[in-house]
Order: C-alpha cells, then structure tokens, then sequence
C-alpha cells in the first residue's frame, strides 16, 4: 500500500488547480542571494549560491507541476525532499498571489479588489495553495 495516499492526492489536485491557472512563483527573491558576490569574505561560495539560486529558481517557475512532483515523492521514501519540493514551489507561488492581491487592493480599493478577486483565477490559486500546503502538512515522515 501506498504511504501518503491522501497527501499525494491533495498535492495532485493542488498542482492541477495550480497549472490550469498559470499560477507560478516569483523568483525575484532569489535574486537577493547574488548580492554575496559582493562580500569579499565570501568570493569562494559564489559558485556554489549561484547553483542553489538556479535550482531554487526552477522549483519556484515550476508552480503546479513542482507541487505535483512534491506530492508523488511524498508516497516514496524521500518524504523529507517531496516536502521541501513543495514548500518552495507553492511557497513562491503563495508569496506572488498575495503581491497580486496587494496590488489589487492598492489600484482598486479593498471592496473593488474583492470584487475583482471574486471572480478572477486567483480566488482558485489560492485554492490550489491551500490544498498543497494541506498535503505538505499532512505527510507522515518514517
């Protein structure tokens, strides 16, 4: 028997929801690291921080498809790599749908940025983020 069913399957439907609307992280974030290049103590890891911004930053464009990824290897026994999968990936992607709503709200005023919100792909992304978050949390570690 599988272990993680019910994780797996929150983290499938989440990322489908998450791919059908396009919603994906933002890797502007990341690009913070890059500014070690400049501290000269640190000259010899920029090699090695460059690599782990590339990597983050594909897990984070990934949005869905990282949350699903996340999910399979939530039923194998890297349970420990499917969670850190997902928390970067939906992680991003939850950060770029509250800027979203940050600046709807700042354009349009809280009650039309409700409005706008209710009927747009976002009110689902959010939906996608929460059922991700609710697989990551409920995956049992052996």
């Amino acid at each position: 028997m599988m272990k993680n069913k019910q994780s797996f399957l929150l983290a499938l439907l989440g990322g489908v929801i998450l791919l059908s609307q396009g919603i994906t992280g933002s890797i502007g974030f990341f690009a913070y690291l890059s500014l070690v290049e400049g501290i000269p103590e640190l000259v010899n890891l920029v090699p090695l921080i460059n690599m782990l911004i590339w990597v983050l930053t594909a897990i984070a464009m990934t949005g869905g498809l990282g949350a699903i990824v996340g999910g399979y290897l939530l039923t194998t026994n890297r349970t420990g790599t499917g969670k850190f999968v997902i928390g970067i990936a939906v992680g991003m992607s939850l950060i770029g749908l509250i800027l979203n709503l940050i600046q709807l709200v700042w354009l349009y005023g809280f009650t039309s940025a409700l409005d706008l919100f209710a009927v747009s792909a976002q009110s689902l992304g959010f939906v996608g983020v929460i059922l991700t978050i609710l697989a990551r949390r409920t995956a049992k570690t052996d």
